[in-house]
């Protein structure tokens, strides 16, 4: 029984914390045409008070974790808001405000190291290591170094305990798109390398299922696969979720982190709430992918004490 509770209750927050979010602890943001439309200096120095919020929100989040029950928590891809832009392109030393950021970062290391909490990253979806166009690619492996230098600095493990996720978006032949994938995953730092996970799509006549993604990626490379329930709903490739689960699950060194949506009226668009639990094959963390964040994962928690009376 406890082992069921155990398996039920590896919950994790993505990203935004609804609750705390009310009380106005929540991210702030910045796009390139508000950067660039004052003095760069001034910028400089409200950037780098957004980033301290952001880190600070983030510790916050991580507390509020622990206090709910909440096992896990995706960080939000935003923290360092256009230090990324290829016309900005800073390190966080370079901003006015570093040692101010410095403390807001060590502040959120203690938390994570305090708590427990399992953290892990789904960069941006625009992320390809696919694309034909330099640029692109460019830009993409920026910003998977730069979550893995945040990665770095809060201590996290360089493996597959702190996982970044990202897809494989481009369809086609997968022999061509697999080869060229590899081709630029060659290019990327240790750091981004030994966290990388792959996720299966959804795109109905796609080919990159959980079976894929096995066939192609761990049995070549050895990435892991991250299994999402709604994903492999839209995508089966005539496995069973079970199959499907257990598939990814032993592509893992450690306790996975799998995604658990479910899809409005059988679409790809995720309900605020959870209708159901997810599955208890193995035990895993549970990316929690609904509107409604930390509220729905609590309301999901009831219920599996409800189930365990």
């Amino acid at each position: 029984e406890r082992f069921m509770i155990q398996l039920i209750m590896n919950l994790s927050l993505c990203c935004i914390s609804n609750i705390l979010a009310e009380q106005g602890i929540k991210f702030r943001t910045m796009t390139y045409k508000s950067f660039s439309s004052k003095p760069r200096e001034e910028s400089l120095f409200k950037l780098s008070g957004i980033i301290q919020n952001n880190f600070r929100t983030t510790r916050d989040i991580i507390h509020h974790c622990k206090k709910s029950g909440i096992k896990g928590y995706r960080l939000s891809s935003d923290l360092t808001p256009v230090l990324n832009h290829p016309d900005v392109n800073l390190s966080l030393e370079e901003l006015p405000e570093y040692k101010l950021i410095q403390y807001q970062i060590n502040e959120l290391k203690k938390a994570i190291k305090e708590t427990g909490i399992k953290v892990s990253a789904h960069p941006s979806e625009y992320i390809t290591l696919t694309s034909e166009d330099p640029k692109a690619i460019q830009n993409s492996i920026r910003d998977l170094e730069t979550h893995a230098d945040i990665f770095d600095r809060l201590d996290l493990p360089q493996s597959y305990e702190a996982p970044l996720n990202i897809h494989v978006r481009k369809d086609g032949d997968p022999i061509d798109i697999s080869n060229r994938f590899i081709l630029n995953y060659n290019k990327l730092s240790s750091a981004v390398r030994k966290r990388l996970v792959l996720e299966n799509n959804d795109n109905a006549n796609g080919v990159w299922s959980v079976k894929n993604l096995h066939t192609y990626f761990y049995q070549t490379n050895g990435i892991p696969v991250t299994f999402d329930t709604l994903h492999h709903k839209i995508l089966p490739d005539n496995l069973t979720e079970e199959e499907a689960f257990n598939l990814a699950y032993e592509t893992w060194n450690t306790t996975p982190i799998f995604h658990y949506s479910e899809g409005k009226n059988n679409t790809r668009a995720h309900e605020h709430m959870a209708q159901f639990l997810p599955p208890t094959y193995k035990e895993v963390y549970w990316d929690v992918e609904l509107k409604n964040k930390d509220y729905a994962i609590l309301e999901m928690l009831e219920k599996c004490k409800i189930l365990l009376c």
